[in-house]
């Protein structure tokens, strides 16, 4: 009896050393990233609202404002990312204001602005050779500029940020073509919207070449149908291209540069528009940066005896700004900025002194068509 237990131990034995040992699991790894940005602004023009029109972020005039503190980790097993951004602040509520809104109804949960404003960023990826894949909620690829300050040139956005998209939720795809040459490819719901306002998908393809550390160029085409089902200038297709580039010149100087134009045939005819914005960053010193940008931004109204197509982005046809900026770095993780503004547009669309409120609507009026601020803002990070 012994020796037959003895003899199946070692059938056993055999067997299993046989089998192919089961694959290690990929061991997690995580890395947990943030950053906190606060400014005070002055409003040369001293609005009774308190408030500078159409700048994005910066809008609060004498006032101490938390522009936004947000937590970001990143997580990957083996094939498989998240990433999962977090903010809160006056960036994370004015970046959704165009958010559409839906009542609940019919078991059905409300969608809103403050149901998503505390998400920056959302990303689930699976990753097969060298294509990636993703889907979620992603920061826009139009344009050179983005939400964090930390990784932008001045404190405020430029007025083409202000116009364009914010943030896209679908599907991304990236592929390397060459080690010089990455496409992307993008379905998603539109332009600021977490929540589709109409039943039509987007589509984004991006192709970016860098064909040196010193300089990195890159190529957009954004197309889909924006309009909400019920607008009066039908659900035409919005048609957006867009063109980049940055340039380290010398290790103390930089140049950067954006292109874009615009169209979208409706029932009144062809609502358009083109937009720049030209940079310069010199480093006179170890901790110092001096940043200026100009840009502008040109809008066409399609309209004819039928009617008029809504605005796209500003109440003035013509928009734009001068930036001048201070960039002081105390410690590698710490930014102390001091910036200069003048905004101009062709039509009053800025606040100036006692702000008047249309009696019926209730809404403020603006009346001037030019706005100066002064600026200082921190930004720290890790």
């Amino acid at each position: 009896m012994r020796s037959l237990l003895l003899i199946a131990i070692g059938l056993a034995w055999r067997v299993a050393s046989a089998q192919p040992a089961a694959p290690a699991a990929d061991a997690p790894s995580f890395k947990i990233t943030g950053y906190v940005e606060a400014f005070y602004q002055y409003n040369f023009d001293r609005p009774s609202n308190l408030i500078t029109a159409y700048r994005d972020f910066d809008d609060r005039t004498n006032s101490f404002t938390i522009d936004n503190a947000v937590l970001d980790v990143t997580g990957q097993v083996g094939a498989v990312s998240t990433r999962i951004a977090l903010q809160v602040g006056h960036t994370a509520s004015a970046s959704y204001t165009a958010e559409p809104t839906y009542a609940a109804q019919a078991g059905t949960g409300a969608s809103d602005a403050e149901l998503w404003q505390v998400i920056q960023q959302a990303i689930v990826g699976y990753k097969v050779h060298k294509l990636q894949t993703e889907a979620g909620i992603f920061l826009s690829p139009v344009g050179l500029e983005n939400l964090a300050i930390k990784d932008q040139w001045n404190w405020s956005r430029s007025t083409p940020f202000f116009a364009l998209p914010y943030y896209h939720a679908g599907v991304r795809l990236t592929y390397p073509l060459s080690d010089e040459v990455t496409g992307v490819f993008y379905v998603t719901n539109g332009w600021n919207d977490v929540v589709n306002r109409n039943p039509y998908p987007c589509f984004a393809g991006v192709l970016t070449w860098t064909p040196s550390q010193a300089l990195s160029t890159t190529l957009l085409y954004f197309g889909g149908v924006e309009d909400a089902t019920d607008a009066p200038e039908g659900q035409p297709w919005r048609h957006l291209f867009d063109a980049t580039a940055t340039w380290q010149a010398t290790p103390a100087i930089a140049f950067a540069a954006q292109a874009d134009a615009g169209f979208e045939p409706n029932h009144f005819g062809t609502s358009r528009w083109f937009d720049g914005a030209a940079y310069v960053r010199v480093q006179p010193l170890s901790r110092l940066y001096v940043a200026a940008r100009v840009d502008f931004f040109h809008e066409y109204d399609s309209h004819d005896a039928a009617g008029a197509a809504s605005r796209l982005f500003f109440p003035a046809d013509d928009v734009g700004s001068a930036t001048l900026t201070a960039d002081v770095r105390p410690a590698a993780n710490l930014s102390v900025r001091f910036e200069l503004r003048a905004d101009h547009a062709s039509a009053p669309m800025y606040f100036r002194g006692q702000v008047a409120t249309d009696p019926v609507t209730g809404v403020e009026l603006p009346t001037a068509t030019s706005q100066e601020t002064a600026t200082l803002g921190v930004v720290t990070w890790f």
